[in-house]
């Protein structure tokens, strides 16, 4: 019996340690490149080639992206990290759910380039209070919706629906893609990215990940399911 636990803990540790690796190989992808750009066009400006102003005002437009990348990356690491070893850090006030989703929701349509995607958003009631940290549970809402936005086409349909028993539901749901079984278990995963992701918006890589460190901080519990080419539901429990 020993003998066989032995084994599976060495077999777990390998599985382990593989996955860090990886991480901290895609960690360093995804910060390489950038710098890369940042370095190019930086020397571009730095040895007086024959550039006009409006192509150092681009370059410099561009520089500040990448910059600001990379500042997302460190910022979600850190957030990650801080999650995970000391749960103390939130800072728990009792806030109205429904008002914090749908002023999400509010957000993003304003936002232009999301003003023509649907969103359907019902509540069972009007007012829910409960403790949370309202920075956070923002954070995981975004993430959540906008995972429904980018990961589908334009024609894609999103609902959300609070309800209240014992505990409070938030249901987020779309009609699109879908994620395959295989992605579904490593959704939660740092740095994991499904086959799913698109150019447009990368984002860190650490999104779902963080959706979950934050709904445990809570106390709470968050649910996936999927099936490719019918969509996506996620339940947050709080």
């Amino acid at each position: 019996h020993l003998s066989d636990k032995l084994k599976e803990n060495e077999i777990e540790r390998k599985k382990i340690e593989s996955m860090r690796n990886e991480w901290i190989a895609n960690i360093s992808h995804d910060i390489k490149t950038p710098l890369a750009s940042i370095k190019g066009y930086a020397e571009l400006m730095h040895n007086d080639y024959d550039i006009d102003l409006n192509e150092v005002y681009q370059y410099a437009e561009i520089i500040d992206g990448k910059a600001n990348y990379i500042k997302e990356l460190v910022d979600d690491l850190n957030l990650t990290m801080k999650l995970r070893s000391d749960y103390s850090n939130i800072s728990r006030k009792e806030k109205n759910i429904v008002s914090l989703v749908r002023g999400c929701i509010i957000d993003i349509l304003n936002n232009a380039n999301y003003s023509n995607v649907e969103i359907d958003f019902e509540s069972s009631d009007e007012s829910i209070l409960i403790e949370i940290d309202e920075t956070l549970i923002k954070r995981v809402i975004n993430n959540l919706l906008y995972n429904s936005i980018i990961h589908n086409n334009e024609t894609v349909k999103i609902k959300v629906n609070i309800l209240l028993n014992d505990k409070v539901h938030i249901i987020i749901e779309d009609n699109g893609r879908g994620i395959s079984q295989e992605d579904l278990k490593y959704i939660f995963e740092r740095y994991y990215r499904g086959t799913n992701t698109g150019e447009i918006h990368k984002g860190s890589g650490l999104g779902m990940a963080i959706v979950r460190d934050v709904i445990n901080a809570h106390n709470g519990d968050v649910k996936i399911s999927s099936k490719l080419g019918i969509g996506t539901s996620v339940e947050v429990i709080l």
